[in-house]
């Protein structure tokens, strides 16, 4: 993919389809079919968003998206008035970078080792830069089916997207973003051997939750400062 796209084109987004070579056609959605009801989305946010996005770090123009994060997709508009038909999808390049516009929220493509030790390609929100170590969380949505009533007594359960968050760590010297366990037996694997007893006393002195998002920003600005 990345040796088919020569130079970049910053051609703007004409609302057609592909320009240039940043943007696609949509992915086929992953099909569920199903009679009953279904509760929940399949994007962060419904409505789009306005976004900024970056070609390393080059400014390619703004546009609106929404993640679609059961797909882990960017789909992508250059108006809010353009149709679902011609909406199209970000390529998947790990030179493209997304930030949203109001929020700052910033999200590329990374490959990420998850926690049953599988690599992946995907989508991960940058939460914390820092010198040694970055925090990034990634956006989840998991699909659980519904149930038919076994009895009249019974009711239906319906179709049901949830979300969840998970959170990823990575070196400024690495390329793979590690998952970040929630025991920190695990999370102290990660960090430099050097640091490990530091790291572990600041856990237990400042009572750190490794579930707590405002704790994990505190002690990724400790994690930099070492």
């Amino acid at each position: 993919m990345n040796a088919q796209v020569g130079p970049v084109n910053l051609e703007r987004f004409n609302g057609q389809g592909v320009s240039g070579s940043l943007f696609a056609k949509m992915r086929n959605v992953k099909d569920i079919k199903s009679d009953l009801p279904t509760v929940g989305t399949v994007y962060i946010e419904e409505n789009f968003q306005k976004c900024k996005i970056y070609y390393n770090d080059e400014f390619v123009g703004d546009f609106f998206y929404r993640h679609n994060a059961f797909n882990d997709e960017i789909e992508i508009k250059d108006n809010l008035n353009q149709s679902e038909e011609d909406t199209s999808s970000l390529m998947a390049m790990r030179q493209l970078k997304l930030v949203d516009s109001e929020t700052g929220d910033e999200l590329a493509l990374h490959v990420y080792q998850t926690k049953d030790d599988n690599l992946r390609n995907g989508y991960l929100y940058l939460l914390q830069p820092g010198s040694t170590y970055n925090l990034f969380f990634k956006n989840n949505v998991k699909f659980t089916e519904g149930t038919h009533p076994v009895t009249s007594l019974t009711r239906p359960t319906p179709n049901k997207f949830s979300h969840f968050v998970e959170y990823y760590v990575k070196k400024d010297n690495e390329e793979t973003a590690l998952y970040l366990s929630k025991k920190s037996s695990e999370f102290l694997r990660l960090i430099d051997s050097e640091k490990r007893t530091q790291v572990r006393e600041y856990l237990k002195s400042e009572k750190i939750s490794l579930k707590d998002q405002e704790d994990l920003l505190k002690l990724f600005a400790y994690l930099n400062e070492l």
